[in-house]
């Protein structure tokens, strides 16, 4: 697969349970120096209720127009394929959205084998002055713009630049075998994603 670079995630759901939905997912797709080439959101409709609407901010009104996940998918994976997946706490994220795949018979297509996690990489590189290595205390420790906090999307934004910080720390950033980050350039390269064809799909942002 020719793509390369890093896809930057974040997700907000209904809860943390394998019957949780996705119903909101941000994604900031970096080249291989780390420069922002793509953002993209969209609230999904989880055909049940939200959740805990004063952590997310999301209330029934927010995604009762929105795209089902059934209908984003084609737009996720043509962002997603081919890159290395980032996230903070990427392992909730990724577990979150194969639980989604999983519905529509996809089987879980994000694999940890092409997934890096700002919170580990925070913890190697002793980024936080004190044991807190939440995302707001990072980005408040760095002066990383942390306005729209839990939105999914500048939660993505937010992970995207202390990945930045976190890379320059390691000095790696590029695809090549030697970089930091080689081997999961090349596992991303096998990974096979489902065809799922575009449906019409229209994103419904609450951010932009």
């Amino acid at each position: 697969m020719a793509t390369s670079g890093f896809a930057v995630i974040d997700t907000e759901t209904t809860g943390f349970g394998a019957r949780d939905r996705v119903i909101e997912i941000g994604v900031v797709v970096l080249d291989d120096d780390l420069a922002p080439v793509d953002v993209w959101d969209t609230l999904l409709n989880p055909g049940r209720g939200v959740g805990p609407t004063h952590v997310h901010h999301i209330r029934a009104d927010d995604v009762a127009s929105a795209p089902t996940f059934n209908q984003a998918a084609g737009a996720l994976i043509e962002r997603l394929a081919g890159r290395v997946v980032v996230g903070h706490n990427v392992s909730f994220d990724r577990r979150m959205l194969n639980h989604e795949f999983q519905r529509l018979g996809h089987g879980a297509p994000l694999g940890d084998e092409f997934s890096l996690d700002t919170l580990r990489l925070a913890r190697q590189l002793g980024l936080s002055p004190t044991n807190c290595y939440t995302l707001d205390f990072l980005c408040s420790v760095y002066r990383i713009d942390r306005a729209g906090a839990h939105s999914a999307l500048y939660d993505a934004l937010a992970t995207a630049s202390l990945f930045a910080l976190a890379a320059r720390r390691l000095g790696g950033g590029s695809q090549a075998p030697s970089s930091p980050w080689g081997h999961h350039h090349a596992a991303a390269g096998q990974a096979v994603w489902p065809v799922i064809a575009d449906r019409g799909f229209r994103p419904l942002s609450r951010t932009r």
